[in-house]
């Protein structure tokens, strides 16, 4: 389950449509499994993949067609 701030910020975001689409994918550092990690989800606040690398969190994102933004 994802941590209720990271849902209630990226909902905000996509009510900025040119972030609304289902090429997008936003990076989050949270917890998952009782590890500090950084989340991928997509548009819809649905959780895609966890890692504990940034900058790989971006790759994967790009990796799979889609545009990373980072929500902090």
């Amino acid at each position: 389950m994802l941590d209720k701030n990271i849902l209630t910020e990226v909902e905000g975001l996509l009510e900025q449509d040119e972030w609304n689409d289902d090429k997008s994918a936003f990076i989050k550092q949270g917890l998952y499994n009782g590890k500090l990690m950084w989340l991928i989800c997509s548009a819809d606040g649905e959780k895609i993949a966890a890692t504990d690398n940034r900058d790989f969190a971006f790759i994967v994102a790009r990796q799979n067609d889609m545009e990373p933004h980072s929500v902090h």
